[in-house]
């Protein structure tokens, strides 16, 4: 049987997605974020793309671990089928101004007549027949934008609406430069207040949010709250930043005794 998307089987039951971001081309990591529980990992072919090979290797790692790969990308109808056909099962695109863009994400995930994904799929679904595929793949493709630009801020009213549209995100560091204030993202009142606009009216449209929180007592308390609000998918920040604050906690104790 076709395996359910995790992230969306979660949800669907009421129940929260903790999942982490993996940036270092590096398989291992995957492995890594299986065996503390993660349900999902997020891969970045937007900042810092990987290799195919490697991606392909990372995304297969997630699926074998039991974890709803998911990927960061351009909102171009040709790479999210790329990204789909190497088994991706969750895509997010940033950055999302319009209705209208929301609705191109939508399409490019769907098969004609919904959308304009070609015929094509994972090799590790080429095992199940069209039928089964294209069913599996209209329920459990996941889809999230992230509203954080100037034109997403002033449409997103519009755009939480979007049939198709699983999940919204935002980005504070995106909101801040939209907002003009682009320093200290993280305690700008106005940058804060925009954010809970945002996903409370995605909230309220009966959409899913996702949120990234760093690895610290301050971050686990945001995201607590956020829980209690109704956030089912939660992302820990990415690997790199986990080990510098690690590395540098040690120098500082043992350059201090």
């Amino acid at each position: 049987m076709l395996s359910k998307n995790r992230v969306k089987q979660n949800y669907r039951a009421e129940k929260s997605s903790f999942g982490v971001h993996v940036k270092v081309p590096a398989p291992a990591l995957v492995d890594v974020a299986a065996n503390v529980g993660s349900d999902f990992v997020k891969f970045d072919q937007y900042h810092s793309p990987f290799g195919y090979e490697a991606f392909y290797a990372m995304v297969a790692a997630a699926r074998a671990g039991g974890m709803t790969p998911w990927v960061r990308c351009r909102n171009d109808a040709y790479e999210i089928m790329t990204m789909l056909d190497m088994g991706i099962e969750g895509i997010t695109v940033p950055n999302c101004g319009s209705a209208d863009e929301a609705r191109a994400v939508v399409a490019a995930t769907r098969y004609f007549p919904k959308g304009v994904r070609e015929s094509n799929r994972p090799v590790s679904r080429r095992g199940h027949s069209d039928k089964d595929y294209f069913e599996w793949a209209e329920s459990e493709i996941l889809v999230c934008v992230s509203i954080e630009n100037k034109a997403g801020l002033e449409n997103y009213k519009e755009i939480v609406k979007v049939e198709g549209v699983d999940v919204i995100a935002t980005g504070r560091g995106d909101i801040s430069l939209a907002l003009g204030v682009p320093t200290d993202r993280d305690n700008q009142p106005e940058v804060i207040e925009t954010q809970k606009r945002v996903l409370f009216a995605a909230l309220d449209a009966g959409k899913q949010v996702s949120m990234t929180y760093p690895c610290t007592p301050k971050g686990m308390e945001e995201a607590a709250w956020w829980q209690e609000k109704g956030v089912r998918i939660l992302t820990m920040e990415t690997e790199h930043r986990v080990l510098a604050r690690s590395y540098a906690a040690a120098f500082n104790q043992l350059k201090s005794a």
